[in-house]
């Protein structure tokens, strides 16, 4: 087979299994989604973190579930014993609740693999074993592991409506003496742009996304000195020095409507740049920084998810919001005028 007959085979595969299981709008047309970050979990439950992650469910009824990468805390897992019980705590609350839910890795969910010999690979196989978990099936041969999309259907099941892109942002890379954040890799773009193409001709026209990984790019720093934001912005973007290109190819497909990340804790703004959303989902685990007793009064703004809620139109779209631990909501997003004219739509 041509190089380029494989590529197209192979990006057509990855379009049609991320078609099943189908998500599916509600009746009604909505779905929605629940985003968390830097659960940092060890094999010893972390009872606020899973309790919080409990409580949202509770309070929002979300679709999906992601967690946006530091699922677990690599260096706190001393043995495949040790990942297995730390992974299972990541699936606590969303097996509880029978919720459908998806994890991408963070820089430190590996720190275990020097000691367990647990490549992504293997990782990602003790997520799939779980009931609820739609990380299988995933596209090989890529940098990083779990690179993937999830189809969002219209409530009668005929057509997508959204595009969930799940992406690894990989860990470091060492220069000389010192160690920076990874980027994500060449191939990994080409995949997207591959897939997007490929999903665009197979239903008629462009599918609009939310892409979900874990460190940010560069762009959320020009995007927080530029322009104006919504939410907190309590500590400074940690990327990559290298910019990966990815933002300049989900402006040249223009199906991508929000970028979401974690890795920043104390970061849960969301802003658009270039027409496109930028954002944190905020963090749930209670052992990582702002390192503050869990009852501590502070981890009520701090502390919480990134909910979205898609509609399916036509045309589709969809609006997202911060709830925090203590229930509240950021109010701008009850208003969406009000977003609007602060994020310039």
């Amino acid at each position: 087979m041509k190089r380029r007959s494989f590529l197209a085979s192979a990006v057509g595969a990855a379009v049609a299994r991320a078609a099943e299981p189908r998500l599916r709008c509600r009746t009604g047309g909505d779905f929605k989604i629940l985003a968390v970050s830097d659960l940092h979990y060890r094999p010893e439950p972390d009872t606020h973190g899973i309790r919080l992650t409990e409580r949202l469910i509770e309070l929002e009824k979300p679709d999906l579930v992601i967690v946006d990468g530091d699922c677990v805390s690599g260096n706190d897992c001393p043995s495949p014993e040790a990942v297995r019980a730390a992974v299972g705590n990541v699936a606590a609350a969303m097996e509880k609740h029978k919720v459908h839910w998806a994890i991408v890795f963070g820089n430190h969910d590996q720190e275990h693999f020097p000691k367990t010999r647990l490549d992504k690979h293997a990782v990602l196989e003790i997520y799939a074993s779980h009931a609820h978990n739609l990380n299988g099936a995933y596209e090989r041969g890529l940098t990083g592991a779990g690179n993937k999309h999830l189809l969002v259907w219209n409530s009668s099941g005929t057509r997508p409506v959204y595009c969930i892109w799940l992406l690894d942002s990989n860990e470091y890379f060492t220069e000389g003496k010192n160690t920076y954040y990874d980027w994500i890799h060449t191939d990994q773009i080409l995949w997207y742009y591959r897939s997007s193409i490929e999903l665009e001709k197979r239903y008629g026209g462009k599918v609009p996304g939310l892409m979900f990984f874990h460190i940010p790019l560069r762009e959320f720093n020009e995007m927080a000195n530029q322009a104006k934001i919504i939410g907190a912005r309590h500590e400074p973007e940690a990327p990559s020095p290298v910019n990966s290109g990815l933002f300049a190819a989900v402006l040249e497909r223009g199906d991508v409507r929000g970028i979401y990340c974690g890795h920043d804790h104390t970061n849960n703004y969301v802003g658009r740049w270039k027409g496109v959303e930028l954002g944190y989902v905020g963090s749930a685990g209670h052992r990582a920084y702002p390192r503050v007793a869990p009852d501590d009064p502070s981890n009520g703004k701090v502390r919480g998810g990134r909910v979205f809620l898609i509609s399916e139109g036509p045309p589709a779209r969809h609006k997202t919001w911060m709830r925090f631990k203590d229930g509240s909501v950021n109010w701008e997003f009850e208003y969406q005028s009000y977003s609007d004219y602060q994020l310039g739509k």
